[in-house]
């Protein structure tokens, strides 16, 4: 246990300016998020199909393009967290750990998950709670709230221990999103003439919106991480990721056939 706390603590060093420089980015982006979610909700049904106001417009020109910028800064700077703290003791190329330390997989693995358990989860939530009560006078009770920052930390490690940088970390994440969005195309044709286009978007928008996808792609995220730390076999690891795409498919199809 003495071992995985100095492990803790030297990643810690290693990436506390990079978590000084997210939580500034992190407050404005659920700041952001939060106005453009009321701005929606203060809609009404005649608002949302008339012409929108001169203000609407403004908000529209200003706010939402930040809000995007400010979500593509926060996502990146959990991405580069993230690399920080797994590549800098890779599990794969000729940088992998147990190479050049003698340090175990399990012990590796316990000590990482700790300190992204700590760092990348509570803060969003704490963030987005408080905002969402000086917004609204009450704090968000949304099963999202706590949800998203567990898949997202998930998705990021999990990326992270089948490369060997950030840029592979990003070439993976974009082929197998490639792939899961080519299949579900390749699946929205086959259910056309079954239930036609807007039975198809409207299983999709209620399976994505439930827990269930998203608890089964954390899932296959921590069967990945703990396959490659402990085993060290990346093309099973590989094999175990893309395995959990048809699966994923097949949650958001479930009312198509």
């Amino acid at each position: 246990m003495s071992l995985i706390l100095h492990l803790v603590r030297k990643d810690f060093r290693r990436t506390r300016v990079l978590l000084g420089i997210w939580c500034p980015i992190l407050l404005l982006s659920v700041v952001l998020d939060a106005h453009i979610e009321l701005f929606l909700d203060g809609r009404g049904a005649v608002q949302e199909v008339g012409t929108p106001s001169s203000a609407e417009l403004d908000f529209a020109v200003q706010v939402v393009p930040a809000g995007l910028l400010v979500i593509f800064l926060d996502l990146l700077m959990r991405a580069a967290i993230v690399s920080k703290l797994v590549h800098d003791d890779a599990t794969v190329g000729s940088t992998a750990f147990w190479l050049s330390r003698p340090v175990s997989g399990g012990t590796l693995l316990a000590s990482k998950a700790i300190l992204l358990a700590l760092s990348m989860i509570p803060p969003p939530i704490v963030v987005y709670l408080a905002v969402s009560s000086y917004l609204s006078g009450s704090p968000s009770t949304s099963p999202e709230v706590f949800l998203i920052p567990v898949v997202s930390t998930a998705v990021l490690m999990m990326l992270a221990v089948l490369t060997p940088s950030l840029a592979g970390m990003a070439a993976l994440g974009g082929i197998m999103a490639g792939v899961t969005w080519g299949a579900f195309l390749v699946l929205s044709w086959l259910a056309m003439p079954v239930v036609g286009g807007e039975g198809i978007a409207e299983v999709a928008m209620h399976a994505v919106t439930q827990n269930t996808p998203w608890l089964l792609l954390v899932g296959v995220c921590v069967a990945v991480i703990c396959h490659q730390y402990l085993t060290r076999r990346t093309q099973r690891s590989l094999g175990i990721a893309f395995s959990g795409i048809p699966v994923f498919l097949l949650l958001l199809a479930v009312g198509w056939f």
